[in-house]
């Protein structure tokens, strides 16, 4: 009888530590930590860039759109609707257009855009489009109106227009310094002149309702 209990107590014990064995030994299959996907790279950031070049200069100018953020954006304003535009201008005379300054656009160092700038052409700047484009996208040659802000925008990124030496190149972050002789520009000079007035008449309309606040306030006492 006893013998019967302890080959019963052997049996239960044998098959607990058969189970706890297949427990150990499904463990690492059940709880081994799932690998996480490796992390995808983050994209590079797009770097936009314009190259200008010209006889009047040294050396090739260069802005980044990282680096000089206030001068890519005014230059890229002045070529950057002409990418598909057209125009039934002609081609003007030569000894009217000016000196010429090639601006290229490029989109992390691949060139995307060429264009050919004639900030000084008589009756207005002027921008032609050479029909065969760096990116080989299909464009006719034209001839377009440029902007009156082209002057000004190449100033900014270094050129010196009016008559003045040429610059070196190597672009705003290159050490240039806009020369303290360039010709004034204009627009600035009226948007100046219209923030003074309008401080000015700003400030006469406050005088004006106070004085009559004193006097209303003065009249009313009596």
């Amino acid at each position: 009888m006893q013998g019967n209990i302890v080959r019963g107590t052997m049996l239960k014990v044998a098959a607990g530590l058969f189970s706890a064995a297949l427990l150990l030994l499904g463990a690492p299959a059940f709880g081994a930590p799932t690998p996480s996907p490796a992390p995808k790279p983050s994209p590079s950031p797009t770097v936009r860039s314009i190259t200008i070049s010209s006889d009047v200069l040294t050396a090739p100018i260069v802005l980044r759109s990282d680096q000089h953020q206030r001068q890519f954006a005014a230059l890229a304003g002045e070529v950057d609707w002409l990418a598909g535009g057209t125009s039934p201008l002609k081609a003007p005379a030569e000894d009217k257009l000016g000196p010429k300054f090639v601006v290229v656009s490029a989109v992390n160092g691949v060139d995307k855009q060429t264009y050919d700038l004639y900030p000084l052409a008589a009756g207005g700047p002027r921008v032609f489009r050479p029909a065969a484009q760096p990116d080989k996208r299909k464009v006719t040659a034209a001839w377009f109106l440029g902007r009156f802000s082209m002057d000004a925008s190449l100033r900014g990124a270094g050129v010196l227009l009016g008559g003045t030496a040429p610059v070196e190149g190597g672009g705003v972050g290159g050490g240039l310094v806009e020369s303290a002789t360039a010709e004034p520009d204009i627009r600035a000079m009226v948007g100046d002149w219209q923030r003074f007035v309008g401080l000015n008449g700003a400030v006469v309309v406050v005088i004006a309702l106070g004085v009559f606040a004193i006097a209303y306030a003065f009249r009313r006492t009596i």
